[in-house]
């Protein structure tokens, strides 16, 4: 609700390089979950440089994919 007033939402994502984004959206909704299990709140810095066009924090790919990995062994906390 917002205002009091209930509401729909729907959304469609449409990109022409789509059928090549869901993998990558996969891992982000993965990390996504990992995050939830473990209580972590704000933004997932790692996943987002690693996947993202315009993340909050811009990192080199291969420094991104290091932070991915550490996130999901559990080594780092977003």
């Amino acid at each position: 609700m917002f205002g009091n007033v209930p509401f729909n939402l729907e959304l469609r994502l449409s990109v022409e390089d789509s059928p090549n984004s869901a993998g990558v959206v996969v891992d982000a909704i993965r990390c996504c979950k990992l995050a939830l299990d473990r209580k972590a709140g704000g933004a997932l810095e790692s996943i987002s440089a690693y996947s993202m066009k315009h993340p909050p924090k811009q990192y080199p790919y291969q420094e991104a994919r290091q932070m991915v990995e550490e996130f999901i062994r559990g080594v780092r906390s977003n």
